[in-house]
């Protein structure tokens, strides 16, 4: 999955994510997206690695990258999606389907 126009600490500006089995692929400005990958645009939105104490669901209990404090190639998902200081939900892999 390809996430555009993310705010994440340590980069100057809006970035691209590329999210593959659970985890962060590539980090850069105009990733190409491939032919059957889903998109999604957070329009500026920002994401930040889970808190350790944060309640997951399920799923990602057993892969969850606890006491990261930056997002970076190879961080684990779900992250935050926040926007003002306020969540807005998780995002994940499948958060364009």
């Amino acid at each position: 999955m390809l996430i555009r126009n993310a705010v994440i600490d340590g980069y100057p500006g809006p970035v691209d994510l590329r999210l593959m089995y659970g985890a962060v692929q590539e980090i850069g400005v105009g990733l190409c997206k491939g032919l059957y990958e889903a998109e999604a645009d957070l329009a500026g939105d920002e994401l930040r690695p889970c808190p350790p104490d944060m309640e997951l669901p399920k799923r990602y209990r057993r892969s969850y990258g606890a006491g990261e404090t930056h997002i970076v190639p190879g961080s684990r998902e779900p992250f935050l999606r926040c926007r003002n200081g306020e969540i807005l939900g998780l995002v994940d892999s499948r958060f364009a389907d």
